[in-house]
């Protein structure tokens, strides 16, 4: 996996006006905030139907 991360890294892979660092830590945040996201939806979820139904 880290061959990957040096891959994208990788000065070549990307635009001059681009930053690949910055790019792949606005994506880390992205997927971290989406995993949260999908599991306090499924735990709302769970609540309502443990309590309204």
């Amino acid at each position: 996996m880290s061959d990957a991360k040096n891959e994208a890294l990788d000065a070549d892979a990307w635009g001059k006006e681009m930053e690949a660092e910055e790019h792949l830590g606005t994506w880390d945040g992205f997927v971290a905030a989406t995993k949260w996201g999908t599991i306090a939806v499924v735990a709302i979820l769970v609540l309502m139907g443990i309590f309204l139904v």
